[in-house]
């Protein structure tokens, strides 16, 4: 799941991962680890306040699709663990984002 800068406000081209993540979820007694990142811009504390932000809000989206709070865990990593160069644009965008694991 994607973001803005600087923002935690779910895009509305993410609702289509997110009902489908939920679908599996309540279809299944699986649990969801969710790890929010940063880019590289702006404090390392403002980055893990954003990235636990970032995760809070697709838990909050699937738990109000009907997922079970109890099955979702929230990880913030701030702007550790890029998957892309910060040093552009391009990677700064990819490295604003929610990931799911199981």
């Amino acid at each position: 799941i994607q973001f803005d800068f600087d923002s935690s406000v779910l895009r509305t081209s993410s609702y289509p991962v997110l009902d489908a993540t939920s679908a599996d979820l309540r279809s299944s007694s699986a649990s969801v680890e969710l790890d929010g990142y940063a880019s590289s811009e702006g404090t390392a504390a403002h980055n893990m306040r954003l990235s636990r932000d970032r995760a809070n809000s697709v838990k909050t989206y699937l738990v109000n699709s009907g997922v079970d709070s109890k099955r979702i865990k929230v990880k913030a990593y701030g702007e550790t663990n890029p998957i892309a160069d910060n040093s552009t644009e391009e990677g700064r965008i990819m490295n604003r984002r929610v990931e799911f694991k199981k």
